[in-house]
């Protein structure tokens, strides 16, 4: 931690980076600081008088900003004091990811929310208990759309040649450009991260809310999910977007950051055209997944690295040089290894939504990525209850079920009660106030969270079901 303090951080310098007109300015560059890999010793008097055991860990991350609470407890020593010897493993992919902590090969990792939900239902894999101990992000997600898409959208809705104009943007435009798309024989073409992640439910949403109808899949089985719809959504990695769309392989997709910067600012071959937080605000993205199994030998060690990811998020969202630093820390090739200046937007609360004539339209959207505040880092039932009715709605769940069973599956794999158990002794040494945990494990969201109003109960997923004119019934 002495390398906090005897860090200079100068805020001013920040700010110039958020406001410069060019990301790629020599000002914005000298902003920050080539970020040096820390190595922190393991406490082993901290691991014996906890009886940690497992003691040495290997987690796994995608390159996703959401990460950073894994990165963030690993550089600034958390898992160290808890006495974990923590090593950290890029993934190429979200199967990679899943198939990985489903073999045990991963100790545990970052993991769109939707897979240990997945996992434990079989959907597209043998059924294997995954739990969700602890969850790393709300919003933090974008949609992007081609700068020929965007021409036409912006042909029937004139509001959006002027930059500027509010949010939120719909997909009404699309529908009035799908049908002649899928005429000629190529349907619109959008890229999500994988079927049952938080981009590919943000995606489809998105689209359902302005009357596009992207597809129903087959069951539990997985399919391409493309029945009946008016576009066509494919799996492709998330460092692969941006190359995706320079090479006119899809016409938009939604992914995490840094891609949606990457190619708004660097590439400029597409636009980011809406972030999550105004499809759904408070949406669930990512979480911390570990196995039943690892969970049943190791729940010393389970708690351990729950209390160092609850203070890594709660760092996070403390102040903003705080956000500065882990901005470098993920600019290093150890992690994501893209350019701090690209990092550093949504970290530090801002968003380009296009460059027109290289002048930036940037603007503050502080809450887009959230780690710790507004209950972030919790992992409510409600998450769960949520992405089940998604996975209902495009029938990757195929029959209905009764209300009691989207609860009784949201408390099997979203575990509040670890959570609860670790901020609770970190409550106790001052590390973290009564007032930032929830007093109940599902929150309700009013119909101004989500861009077609249409509010979330989760006691009632089959109610709230019914309200959708695009989705299963």
């Amino acid at each position: 931690m002495a390398r906090l303090s005897h860090r200079t951080l100068i805020v001013s310098s920040v700010l110039a980076v958020l406001t410069a007109g060019s990301i790629t300015s020599a000002a914005a560059a000298e902003g920050f600081t080539e970020y040096q890999l820390a190595n922190h010793n393991a406490n082993l008097k901290k691991a014996i008088e906890n009886k940690i055991e497992k003691k040495s860990l290997k987690f796994g991350m995608i390159k996703f900003i959401d990460c950073v609470p894994i990165v963030a407890a690993k550089e600034l020593g958390y898992f160290a004091e808890e006495g974990l010897n923590v090593a950290i493993e890029v993934q190429p992919s979200w199967k990679h990811v899943q198939d990985r902590v489903i073999s045990g090969e991963l100790d545990g990792s970052h993991m769109l929310y939707g897979h240990p939900i997945a996992a434990t239902l079989g959907y597209g894999v043998a059924a294997t208990e995954v739990i969700a101990p602890y969850n790393m992000s709300i919003n933090g997600m974008g949609i992007s759309i081609s700068n020929e898409v965007w021409k036409q959208m912006a042909a029937k809705d004139t509001r959006l040649k002027t930059p500027g104009y509010t949010m939120p943007v719909t997909a009404e435009t699309l529908k009035q450009i799908a049908p002649t798309y899928k005429a000629s024989g190529e349907p619109l073409k959008f890229f999500m991260t994988f079927p049952v992640g938080s981009h590919n439910f943000n995606l489809r949403y998105w689209l359902a809310a302005g009357g596009v109808m992207p597809g129903f899949y087959a069951g539990m089985a997985g399919s391409p999910g493309t029945d009946q719809g008016d576009v066509v959504l494919q799996v492709n990695p998330p460092p692969l977007m941006v190359s995706a769309m320079n090479q006119n392989n899809c016409q938009g997709f939604c992914v995490g950051e840094p891609w949606n910067m990457q190619m708004t600012i660097k590439e400029q071959t597409g636009r980011l055209a809406i972030p999550s937080q105004y499809i759904f605000n408070g949406s669930p993205d990512k979480v911390f997944g570990i196995t039943k199994k690892f969970l049943a030998e190791n729940p010393n060690a389970t708690r351990a690295i729950v209390r160092s990811l609850i203070r890594a998020g709660r760092w996070l969202d403390e102040a903003p040089e705080n956000r500065k630093l882990a901005a470098e820390m993920l600019a290093n090739k150890a992690y994501i290894g893209a350019q701090p200046e690209i990092l550093a937007e949504s970290m530090m609360g801002s968003l380009v939504y296009n460059m027109d004539g290289g002048k930036a339209d940037r603007r503050p959207e502080p809450d887009f990525n959230i780690f710790y505040k507004k209950y972030a880092s919790v992992p409510l039932h409600s998450h769960a209850v949520w992405c089940l009715t998604q996975m209902r709605r495009w029938n990757m769940i195929a029959e209905n079920k009764p209300d009691a069973w989207y609860q009784e599956t949201a408390a099997k794999v979203f575990r509040t009660d670890i959570y609860r158990e670790a901020f609770a002794s970190l409550e106790k040494e001052g590390l973290v106030k009564a007032d930032e945990l929830p007093e109940k494990d599902e929150l309700s969201y009013p119909a101004e969270a989500f861009i077609d109003k249409i509010a979330f109960d989760p006691s009632k997923p089959n109610e709230y079901l019914t309200k959708f004119p695009i989705g299963k019934k």
